[in-house]
């Protein structure tokens, strides 16, 4: 009995450490970033992928947390050879508002010749967490630009755009497009306030149970898209500039049945079932 009972209360404690860790941050992605049969790899949070992303002493408008060591506090999102770099295009692979809220600042970028946008969008149900996506084909309703960055900060500084539509993104909405022309990847990030220091966060920890779906079906698992910050400490990124596997995380083929509901269980028993029959045919040759 008192083994049980322990048994019981480990089982119980191991169950609750994921569920406390996930409460930290709510679900606000409601809806996927872009569409995942596209995707074939994404970077880890922490990782050594792309350049430093972390706390910037100069840069007054990112993290306040100087805990953080060197590492690329986003996620690079690279899709598949026939979708980047030399087969790359800047009108294919979609990106849709994971959350409704309000477009806060939209400023130019530029890569391999390219200009493109860096847009940031606060949430509307908690203006706590801001999401930037990087290197987007930003779609003519939003502003082009917004709310750039000070001149005496920023060389590139333009005034607002003043012929667009809206700055208010709904869940699902369309923003644009990656700009994938000679590039491997596009990028995000968040950024949350606590109200008293603001920090870079996974988008991973804010996603809603449906949306987690879409990458279980893709077999990833949430928590394998981060690195701790302990472990980060414990090895430090020496290899900027170049490849290292482990900064990534590969998305699995889908099966074409679905992985949930009765009709993917009756997809599923059927498959084995008929496998089960050529089997037997095979044995009586």
């Amino acid at each position: 009995m008192l083994i049980s009972l322990s048994r019981c209360l480990i089982l119980t404690l191991t169950l609750s450490i994921p569920l406390l860790s996930k409460a930290v941050h709510p679900d606000l992605i409601q809806t996927n970033l872009t569409d995942l049969h596209y995707i074939e790899e994404i970077s880890k949070f922490r990782s050594g992928a792309g350049h430093e992303f972390y706390y910037d002493a100069t840069f007054p408008f990112g993290a306040t947390d100087s805990s953080e060591p060197p590492s690329s506090m986003k996620h690079y999102l690279s899709p598949f050879d026939q979708y980047k770099d030399s087969n790359g295009t800047n009108d294919l692979i979609p990106i849709y508002a994971p959350f409704t809220g309000n477009i806060s600042r939209v400023t130019n970028e530029s890569c391999c010749g390219h200009i493109n946008k860096r847009v940031e969008i606060q949430s509307l149900d908690n203006s706590a967490y801001t999401l930037i996506i990087f290197h987007i084909n930003l779609n003519e309703t939003y502003p082009q630009i917004y709310n750039d960055w000070p001149a005496h900060l920023w060389s590139a500084h333009l005034p607002d755009d003043s012929e667009y539509e809206t700055v208010s993104v709904i869940a699902g909405d369309l923003l644009g497009y990656a700009d994938l022309r000679g590039v491997n990847d596009f990028d995000i990030a968040v950024l949350w306030e606590d109200g008293v220091d603001r920090y870079w966060v996974s988008y991973f920890e804010l996603l809603a149970t449906a949306v987690e779906d879409e990458y279980l079906r893709r077999s990833v698992a949430i928590d394998e898209l981060t690195i701790s910050q302990s472990a980060r400490l414990a090895e430090p990124v020496t290899w900027w500039g170049g490849r290292n596997d482990d900064d990534w995380v590969l998305l699995l083929t889908p099966y074409r049945i679905p992985a949930i509901g009765s009709i993917g269980f009756t997809a599923l028993g059927v498959s084995i079932l008929s496998l089960g029959v050529v089997r037997q045919i095979k044995s009586r040759c």
